[in-house]
């Protein structure tokens, strides 16, 4: 498969979903500094306060971009109708806006982890829960891309999905066979998600965005502290990513950007931040 660039400077229909994680807040920024005026972003998180917050900033940028929060309460209650509902309503209502006349040059989505990437490291551990970590890391963000893949009004617009995952997340690691198993089953989902929409111009990336200094400390159910280092156990490859120097959001989110747009990726590959060849 040929590599590709990004070019983002372009009108885009933008959604972001998890903002509530500081990755999130420099993802929704520094994209959006990029798009051509009357662009459109879809922010979707459960925290009002973080939804509103980085939708005031974006205003700040006076690019004429238009915003809509999405407060989903809990990612529970995300499933395939709502975020069917949720798009066609967005886009009509700004189409209408625009006079009908509104045409896109790009769709581009990113699935942040939100919240699930910094706070919680060890998993559920009765049945209940176990459902619903499922739901909101694995399920809700599979319903919300096919919803966007085959929006009505995104056809014959270049798409691109950016998947946010955890480089530490898909080793095997003690007391999270649960996150290990959602994240590995997301990574593979993207991946074959890359194939078979390679010939309708859906370009797919899995970005690992390095081991973020805000991933410390990290709580297990209990509230209590835990050491990144006490669950890898004997797994070499967790064992020299904890080596690796830690990542600001910022640097996280240049990075991803940088890829995109200048040293070009293959579409359903992985890409680490810690990468420092050209593929």
């Amino acid at each position: 498969m040929a590599t590709k660039r990004m070019d983002l400077n372009k009108k885009c229909f933008f959604v972001l979903s998890g903002v509530s994680n500081p990755l999130g807040k420099h993802l929704a920024m520094e994209m959006c500094s990029r798009f051509q005026p009357e662009s459109q972003v879809l922010l979707i998180d459960t925290m009002e306060e973080d939804l509103q917050e980085i939708r005031k900033e974006i205003e700040a940028l006076d690019k004429k971009i238009h915003v809509v929060c999405c407060n989903l309460m809990e990612w529970q209650n995300a499933h395939s109708t709502l975020f069917h509902n949720l798009l066609a309503t967005v886009l009509g209502l700004h189409n209408i806006e625009q006079g009908g006349a509104k045409q896109f040059e790009l769709a581009l989505i990113v699935h942040n982890e939100g919240t699930a990437a910094t706070h919680m490291l060890m998993e559920p551990q009765d049945l209940e829960k176990w459902q619903d970590f499922v739901t909101q890391t694995l399920n809700a963000p599979v319903a919300l891309n096919q919803e966007f893949i085959h929006c009505k009004a995104l056809k014959g617009i270049e798409k691109l999905v950016v998947n946010i995952n955890s480089n530490l997340l898909v080793l095997p690691l003690v007391y999270n066979s649960l996150s290990c198993s959602c994240k590995k089953g997301r990574n593979m989902y993207f991946r074959s998600l890359a194939a078979e929409e390679s010939l309708n111009d859906v370009t797919v990336m899995s970005y690992a965005p390095g081991i973020l200094k805000t991933h410390e400390p990290q709580y297990d159910a209990n509230n209590n502290v835990i050491d990144v280092a006490d669950v890898v156990a004997d797994d070499e490859d967790a064992d020299k990513l904890l080596k690796l120097p830690r990542v600001g959001p910022k640097q996280a989110t240049l990075k991803l950007i940088n890829i995109l747009e200048e040293i070009s990726f293959i579409s359903g590959h992985d890409v680490d931040y810690y990468d420092t060849y050209v593929l």
